[in-house]
């Protein structure tokens, strides 16, 4: 007799888990993941999560963590806060965020600024900055509180099978011990770019390589942001400041993979002063910066996101250039999306519904990439007279309070707006 997964959250570390039946089996405890189960929850539907890694307590602040909360600044749009307000997680969040209220975009070089501000679209902030582990922690803080979850972790996904009405789940502990069979209406593979359910689903995936790295850095400055982001495209990739806590903000500059080594075995004053070059010092001079960490930038996107019960979500299904800082902000708008469709149904499983939220997502996981990769193609082409026009373009958007509010809007509600 299956367990039914709706009593309490569990961990793996439980014995009795070893048959559940529950509405909807998710593979990877990220951002996605997490939030993606309690939006279900609190819709009433039961869950069953499994998650490899334990999340870390506290900060962990650019460690080399295992688990998908590292020490990196993410940006949550303003729509992205909305639906986070939806499903209760927001009033927590909240004191771990630092508003962005103003967008200051250049190029090095050439003339040209563009500024965004929220007043202009008659909100508080365009966006929201926080520490990755500090998202984290809430997550699992709040997703431990959902009568209808159970999470098994440490665990991964082993296999699974279909049926024409459910999926049959083998889960293993960490040392590949069999930890549980679960019966689900669904499987959702929210686990990352090298998703499991994914491959094991057999579903084709579509790469790009951009041959750069992301470096990232947590960066002191003499003057406090006031709410200021700065966003300045250079040749080699763009660099980026996002406000953080007092005077400090997450700091990324994109180089190409063949001055990887270089850059990462600088001094820290060596890196400042390189930073500074490609920035320019908008808030004075860097005082200080963390250790550097750095990954690969490519795109990935998967052409057929849902087969049977199987559907892909989040950075399974797409990832893109970090430029536009959108990726989680799709990834949330697919758990909006495909939340909202589902209260027309009440097979969560059903084929009509994951082809309907397949069809409905696509569109807007073509124009987010499309963007970030023009914006790449343009702003790194190297003919002088694309950068005098890259100029123009900027001032124009300026002068153009229209054009500037249509990107705000963007910018906060990707494909909404």
């Amino acid at each position: 007799m299956a367990t039914k997964a709706s009593d309490q959250t569990q961990l793996a570390d439980k014995t009795a888990l070893q048959n559940l039946e529950t509405d909807v089996f998710i593979s990877g405890g990220g951002p996605v993941g997490l939030m993606l189960a309690i939006g279900l929850c609190q819709s009433g539907k039961s869950v069953v999560l499994a998650e490899q890694h334990l999340p870390q307590e506290g900060k962990k602040a650019l460690d080399k963590v295992k688990n998908s909360f590292d020490g990196r600044v993410l940006a949550i749009s303003k729509g992205a806060q909305s639906f986070l307000q939806q499903i209760s997680v927001w009033p927590e969040l909240s004191k771990y965020t630092n508003s962005i209220e103003h967008i200051h975009v250049s190029q090095k070089g050439y003339l040209g600024i563009t500024t965004l501000h929220a007043e202009e679209v008659g909100v508080e902030a365009l966006g929201y900055a926080i520490q990755s582990s500090d998202l984290g922690a809430v997550l699992w803080r709040t997703a431990r509180q959902q009568a209808n979850l159970t999470i098994l972790c440490p665990a991964v996904l082993d296999s699974f099978e279909q049926t024409h009405d459910k999926v049959l789940v083998q889960v293993a502990g960490a040392k590949g011990d069999k930890l549980a069979h679960v019966e689900a209406k669904l499987i959702v593979g929210a686990d990352g770019t090298h998703s499991k359910v994914r491959t094991l689903a057999n579903l084709p995936i579509e790469e790009k390589s951009y041959d750069a790295f992301g470096v990232l850095a947590q960066i002191e400055t003499e003057l406090h942001p006031q709410g200021w982001a700065y966003e300045r495209f250079t040749e080699e990739g763009p660099v980026a400041l996002l406000p953080m806590n007092g005077h400090f903000h997450k700091a990324v500059m994109v180089c190409p993979a063949e001055k990887l080594d270089a850059i990462t075995s600088l001094s820290d004053e060596d890196y400042m002063q390189l930073f500074a070059e490609k920035m320019g010092e908008r808030l004075g001079r860097f005082t200080q910066v963390s250790p550097r960490i750095a990954y690969p930038l490519k795109e990935t996107y998967a052409p057929v996101m849902t087969v049977g019960r199987v559907l892909l979500m989040g950075n399974a299904s797409h990832t893109q250039h970090p430029v536009a800082a959108q990726g989680l902000n799709l990834g949330i708008r697919d758990i909006e999306v495909f939340i909202d469709m589902l209260q027309s149904f009440d097979d969560v499983g059903n084929k009509n519904l994951l082809q309907a939220y397949a069809e409905q997502r696509e569109g807007d996981h073509q124009k987010v990439m499309g963007m970030t990769d023009t914006l790449i193609q343009v702003f790194q082409h190297k003919s002088p007279l694309v950068g005098h026009l890259r100029g123009i373009g900027l001032m124009a958007m300026q002068a153009m309070p229209g054009l500037k509010n249509r990107f705000s809007k963007f910018a906060m509600r990707g494909k909404r707006a």
